[in-house]
């Protein structure tokens, strides 16, 4: 079953050299080293006698487990890089993988490097479980697609306000005709059905469909965390977003919602240590600037807001109006953060 590469080459492996053999090792530490390069064999099968990919492979579950999952997976994916024919690292990529929602480089991984493989039962039917969920998602990816493509031929055509909330409501219409159809993945039609919904309770019922469908799927933890916060739901607000924190430490979305949730609870300095760890990890994520200008701002660092601005205006080329009222002081943190 052949997927669509979402991903870009990541460049091609390099040859392993064949490791030096000594002529005076002692015979204890001998038999020792052979042992232990029989136990790796044993539990790696094809997997090369390198100890610092070896190690890569044992750790990640537990990097995940710490909130390591994009550095884990990635690590995984450079080391199956330099060793395609190793079926173990193949199987737990893939599995670790789907796992935690990144169904793409899941996908990539069956197309580049699991046909052809010879598989025991067990593994043949843990992998077509995966297949036949990546063909859901894929086919629904697929359809969305489409229908997004048709949008903005609309769109091109006519871009009043009308027209945009007609375009809207056929764009949804067709998403609920999807739904209809069981091979489709459900959440994620769900979740396009939330950002493209009409009214807050609408776009709240949708994730939380989305969610309990599969939770992994692209950022519904984050999103689901702000629309606690904007309902006043504060501890599952916290709830949500220390989830996807616990999943990758460096997910700037959950860290900016964070940051938010903080300051609105009068925690100025924790708002400004997680705006600026949103910040550092990924300074494009959607609103991540604004929120850590208005965290050096609640913490009378005029030097570092001025800076902040500076790099938003030149970027942007001007803040939001809400920002300026609430840098201004004519608008609270509460009434810019909870309607968010």
């Amino acid at each position: 079953m052949d997927y669509q590469n979402k991903y870009n080459s990541l460049g091609p492996g390099f040859e392993i050299n064949d490791l030096s053999k000594s002529k005076k090792i002692p015979v204890p530490v001998f038999l020792f080293l052979m042992a232990a390069v029989l136990l790796a064999g044993v539990s790696m099968g094809l997997f090369p006698e390198t100890f610092s990919d070896y190690k890569v492979f044992r750790q990640a579950e537990e990097r995940i487990e710490n909130g390591e999952t994009s550095g884990a997976l990635q690590g995984l994916y450079e080391v199956q890089e330099r060793h395609p024919n190793s079926l173990p690292v193949t199987l737990k990529l893939i599995e670790l993988s789907m796992d935690t929602g990144y169904y793409d480089l899941a996908a990539f991984v069956f197309n580049e490097y699991l046909v052809g493989k010879n598989l025991s039962d067990g593994q043949y039917a843990k992998m077509m479980r995966y297949s036949r969920r990546l063909d859901s998602y894929y086919l629904t990816y697929d359809a969305v697609e489409e229908l997004m493509a048709e949008l903005n031929a609309m769109a091109a055509e006519d871009e009043s306000q009308e027209a945009i909330e007609n375009q809207t409501e056929w764009f949804r219409g067709e998403l609920a005709k999807l739904h209809e159809d069981e091979s489709q993945d459900q959440a994620f039609l769900y979740y396009y059905e939330a950002i493209t919904a009409q009214d807050e309770e609408e776009y709240y019922n949708c994730l939380k469909k989305a969610y309990a469908e599969d939770p992994e799927l692209f950022d519904l933890r984050v999103l689901l965390g702000n629309a606690e916060r904007s309902r006043g739901k504060m501890e599952e607000a916290e709830d949500y977003l220390t989830a996807a924190v616990a999943k990758d430490k460096r997910d700037a979305g959950a860290l900016r919602g964070l940051a938010v949730l903080a300051m609105l609870e009068d925690d100025f300095n924790e708002g400004l240590v997680k705006a600026r760890q949103a910040y550092e990890a990924d300074p494009d994520s959607m609103y991540v600037r604004d929120t850590y200008l208005i965290a050096l701002h609640v913490n009378g660092d005029a030097a570092g807001e001025q800076a902040m601005m500076k790099e938003i205006e030149d970027l942007e080329g001007s803040l939001e109006e809400d920002t300026k009222q609430l840098l201004e002081g004519t608008m609270t943190l509460q009434e810019y953060y909870m309607s968010d």
